[in-house]
């Protein structure tokens, strides 16, 4: 009797450390079918040196928008990994004690936030699309293209300006020179905040005049005078217009997600403010 009994508990303990490793097995397996690429501190900077473009989310387990983008996230991961060439998007658990050099590195001071490392991490820049996998899916495949498009006609215009947000062009006389050569470098260092042009000529445009001297930068905005033109293309100048002409003299408060950008700029701006009901402009 002793002996059967022995005999079953030994069965039973098999049985038992193989539904354990079983149930081990499950989540690496899990794990291994994702699209979206796990980082830590001891890869990190190898991925990013192997990926010429890399997304990477800093998150944390406990965080309910991290947790809400997660599905979104994986998702066009694996929409993006058919893009020719593919789009990688990584994660980084910045909450793990191990990984927050990484989180101290990057000055990550809120969760999920996502950051584009672009040229094996020589250029970074903060990610500021969608939420949605569609939405993100769109963004970064903008963002992997040139900085700026060509506008050879007002087709294209049409098809690349939206009159809602903020479009930047550049006309010139020929696509070489400093003056284009530093329009570029702002392009590729604002990007992921505004849309970039460039043309030969002005009246592809949909606003502002046509006969103009070359070269020029013109800022469409859905706000205050709707048009603004500069000559001045010296980076740290241009980066400045820049800068200054996004900020609206008057912007409306309320829940129209396209409003919020501009809402974001008039509110961050050290300019003085004032509030009026909306009843009062009528």
């Amino acid at each position: 009797m002793a002996i059967r009994s022995k005999a079953w508990i030994s069965l039973l303990l098999a049985l038992a450390v193989a539904l354990s490793a079983r149930a081990e097995e499950e989540p690496a397996a899990a794990a291994e079918g994702e699209a979206v690429l796990t980082l830590d501190v001891d890869s990190f900077d190898e991925a990013v040196a192997k990926h010429p473009f890399m997304v990477v989310e800093f998150y944390a387990p406990w965080c309910g928008h991290c947790k809400k983008l997660a599905p979104e996230y994986e998702n066009a991961a694996k929409a993006l990994s058919k893009h020719d060439p593919p789009i990688v998007l990584a994660k980084v658990d910045a909450n793990e004690e191990k990984n927050r050099p990484l989180a101290t590195k990057y000055e990550i001071q809120g969760f999920p936030t996502i950051k584009i490392f672009r040229d094996q991490g020589k250029n970074i820049q903060e990610y500021k699309g969608p939420r949605e996998a569609d939405g993100i899916v769109d963004y970064l495949k903008k963002q992997v293209g040139p900085a700026s498009k060509e506008i050879k006609s007002p087709e294209d215009a049409t098809a690349l300006i939206d009159d809602k947000k903020i479009y930047i062009v550049g006309i010139f006389a020929e696509f070489s020179g400093t003056e284009f050569t530093n329009f570029m470098e702002v392009a590729e260092k604002l990007r992921s905040d505004y849309d970039f042009g460039h043309t030969l000529h002005a009246n592809h445009l949909p606003r502002g005049d046509a006969a103009v001297e070359r070269p020029l930068v013109r800022l469409l905005k859905p706000f205050d005078e709707l048009v603004v033109d500069s000559k001045d293309f010296d980076v740290a100048a241009l980066m400045k217009f820049i800068d200054a002409s996004t900020i609206p003299r008057v912007v409306t408060f309320d829940k129209n997600p396209d409003n919020h950008p501009y809402l974001m700029k008039f509110f961050q701006s050290s300019a003085p403010k004032a509030t009026m009901p909306a009843s009062n402009l009528l």
